[in-house]
């Protein structure tokens, strides 16, 4: 992925916040070893796993267990979710990216990433107002979520930028999903009595055999600017 996301703000609506070690010795650091592998093998930890060891994890048992359970959702909503609408942020995203790359070398299928850029947003913050911006960017959050499966991830990565990933067994599923997509973010929000409409172009990836979260992404950006040509 290119310097320019990754040190994107996380939002450039409402000014709002966004929201390998040696091998000696056996295991190597940064990685666990899953209980239905087989045994030695190895997978990457992820940052949600990694959350929960430090905070004591939701599901900590007594004493304690209500303030560290509290502990551990206010580490969620500071670290890996976008203040705004509520999506997973660049971190988490990129996270979860890494971990459905990592089961698909392990068990096949396809990884597909939709870059969603929100072309109009910033024209809707000047006319209308943030508050009124806010409120369309949130409705589109809630309504790209409801259509997508719970182990479906969507993320927004930048003020004006959504991304989607999902694990399919199949690619032909690709364009169905895209233009699912598309309707969901066409159709007007309602804010008061007056119809805004997000005018959005996507692009999409489907992940390659050795290709890294970041390398995805870049593919599935670049897909969206040559759709907007």
């Amino acid at each position: 992925m290119p310097k320019r996301l990754l040190g994107r703000r996380a939002s450039d609506n409402a000014q709002a916040p966004a929201g390998s070690g040696g091998e000696a010795g056996g295991r190597r650091e940064g990685t666990e070893v899953s209980p239905g592998d087989a045994e030695g093998s190895e997978r990457p930890r992820t940052v949600e796993s990694m959350l929960q060891e430090f905070s004591g994890g939701p599901d900590a048992q007594p004493p304690g267990r209500t303030a560290r359970a509290g502990k551990y959702d206010q580490l969620w909503q500071l670290s890996m979710s976008d203040p705004l609408t509520g999506l997973a942020n660049q971190l988490l995203t990129l996270d979860r990216l890494t971990m459905a790359l990592a089961r698909r070398r392990r068990h096949g299928g396809e990884v597909v990433v939709w870059h969603i850029e929100l072309d109009n947003l910033a024209e809707i913050n000047t006319e209308l107002g943030y508050t009124t911006g806010n409120t369309v960017l949130v409705e589109i959050a809630r309504r790209l979520t409801s259509v997508l499966r719970a182990e479906d991830t969507i993320g927004r990565i930048g003020g004006a930028e959504l991304v989607a990933v999902l694990e399919v067994t199949d690619e032909q599923a690709v364009g169905p999903l895209t233009r699912r997509l598309q309707h969901t973010i066409d159709e007007p929000v309602v804010v008061g009595d007056r119809p805004v409409r997000l005018h959005a172009a996507i692009g999409v990836a489907l992940a390659g055999d050795s290709e890294s979260a970041e390398d995805v992404l870049t593919r599935a950006d670049h897909s969206t600017r040559v759709g907007k040509r």
